[in-house]
């Protein structure tokens, strides 16, 4: 009966069968599409949207949370608990309600290449403004906050501090972080091989110290300016990649860009990601905007363009899409040193 009673809510909704509604009445939607350009193909994706999104016209702050090499779009519910881990956050008032876009990067490193995909311009561009464009998202840095584990804490350390105009937090769980390299001989076989041909077919250590996190660190950058940081790393973890979460500690401490830096007990494995979810989304939940009403006032023509150019994208059942607010212009941050590779 009560699988009845969901599979009907589920339909009156307007969700697709990917569609779970969770007992504290948040949605979980696995593997949707986004139109992407830069990978001109659909980028996949999925979503939580906290309870009451469905009934109410409040816009929401959005994180973004990027999986880790052999993972996907559905690897932070199926394996990181995350629907139980945000409705908890959400219920004792540590992260406000929130969405939270799961998107797939597959084994791209999240960086712009023309054999394994432009992902770094697919998310930074095409998933943010698509999200923007089908969701009553908060269109401002201070709504928007970036995440990942492994690769994905690479790739979300990257894009925060690449442009720290656009998230106001930023979090990185065993992050695959690693200092300049002269050759392909600075790293084991093993790594080699989980770098692919993200870094040029033969691996160009140009081309991975390039598109690096230390790129964009300064040492005259002003702290206020750069994203709230998060990391954590396990004790037991891989040697180079532990060695490499010290080596950013510091090199974050000499650009003068405070962090919150965690070793703590584990391997590079679920069992540890899952312990340091919860304490990593409190702490960039503590630097989300709340909810807010949505705005009466026309959107800016940015964002109206982004809603006339999705305007043929599925939507998530509920209220229909009201006008997004008006978005003033950010000052770019000294944070960003480099301009987008």
């Amino acid at each position: 009966m009560i699988k009845r009673l969901l599979a009907f809510t589920i339909l009156a909704l307007g969700l697709g069968s990917s569609g779970a509604l969770h007992a504290d009445g948040s949605i979980v939607e696995r593997s949707l599409e986004m139109p992407s350009a830069a990978l001109g193909q659909p980028l996949r994706y999925s979503i939580y949207l906290p309870a009451g999104y469905t009934g109410e016209t409040r816009r929401y702050p959005v994180v973004y949370l990027l999986h880790g090499f052999g993972g996907d779009e559905r690897s932070f519910f199926d394996d990181g608990d995350l629907q139980d881990v945000a409705d908890e956050l959400i219920a004792t008032a540590k992260l406000p309600p929130s969405i939270i876009v799961t998107p797939s990067g597959q084994k791209g490193w999240y960086v712009d290449n023309d054999v394994t995909g432009r992902w770094q311009t697919a998310l930074l561009d095409d998933l943010i403004d698509g999200v923007d464009a089908k969701y009553r998202t908060i269109v401002s840095r201070e709504g928007r906050a970036i995440a990942g584990y492994s690769m994905g804490g690479y790739g979300a350390l990257r894009f925060a501090l690449l442009e720290p105009d656009r998230f106001v937090a930023a979090g990185s769980l065993s992050g695959a972080l690693f200092p300049d390299v002269k050759s392909a001989s600075d790293f084991p076989a093993f790594q080699l091989g989980l770098f692919g041909r993200a870094f040029g077919a033969s691996f160009d250590p140009k081309a991975f110290n390039a598109a690096s996190p230390w790129r964009s660190l300064s040492t005259n950058a002003a702290a206020a300016e750069a994203p709230a940081l998060y990391m954590s790393v396990g004790d037991d973890d891989i040697k180079i990649l532990l060695a490499g979460n010290n080596a950013f500690d510091r090199a974050l401490a000499t650009a003068k860009i405070p962090v919150t830096y965690h070793v703590v007990p584990g391997q590079h494995n679920w069992k540890l990601w899952s312990s340091e979810l919860a304490p990593m989304l409190s702490f960039i939940g503590d630097r989300l905007e709340e909810a807010t009403p949505v705005a009466t006032a026309n959107p800016a023509k940015r964002v109206a363009d982004r809603v006339e150019a999705a305007a043929k994208v599925e939507r998530v059942g509920g209220p229909a899409m009201p006008a997004a607010p008006v978005v003033q212009p950010k000052t770019p941050s000294k944070a960003t040193i480099l301009a987008r590779p």
